[in-house]
């Protein structure tokens, strides 16, 4: 920091620039997340018995909101998972880890549908331009979800 003319005090950047705050912000946002989630996990308690067979879950994309919950979707290993997907916004639809992925269309809804295979705790994000009017805007991940397969 420096003091400017007129006594204000100025910052300068080294390098880096807006994206480097989007990564800072990116992973200050993911070990949040992680935080939340297990929290959440340890006061929610074990839920392996309230698990269906053969899980479909609803996602409703809208835009962000503040205090947004972040949503656990349990599911038991090989089971066939379904996400339904309403959005209202453009963007792709990705769950981490299964190699599924939606290309979403505002006003669209859309089924993915895969088996459960791997064990773990998979996070499911919509990955969407800052600008939507503009396809060459920094891509944006916003965390929708996490699935959590447990095996049998």
């Amino acid at each position: 920091m420096s003091e400017g003319a007129g006594g204000m005090i100025t910052t300068q950047s080294r390098g880096g620039g807006a994206w480097s705050s989007r990564v800072v912000w990116a992973g200050a946002t993911l070990v949040s997340l992680t935080f939340l989630y297990f929290g959440l996990r340890a006061s929610i308690g074990g839920h392996e018995s309230r698990v269906a067979s053969e899980p479909t879950y609803e996602l409703i994309i809208a835009a962000p909101t503040a205090g947004e919950a972040l949503r656990i979707l349990p599911a038991k290993q090989d089971a066939t998972v379904t996400l339904r997907i309403r959005s209202g916004r453009a963007g792709e639809i990705h769950v981490h880890g299964y190699d599924q992925s939606a290309i979403l269309e505002a006003g669209t809804d859309i089924v993915l549908t895969f088996v459960a295979k791997a064990s773990g705790i998979f996070p499911i994000h919509l990955h969407e331009h800052s600008d939507p009017a503009d396809p060459n805007s920094p891509i944006l991940h916003r965390q929708l979800a996490v699935l959590e397969v447990k095996a049998e």
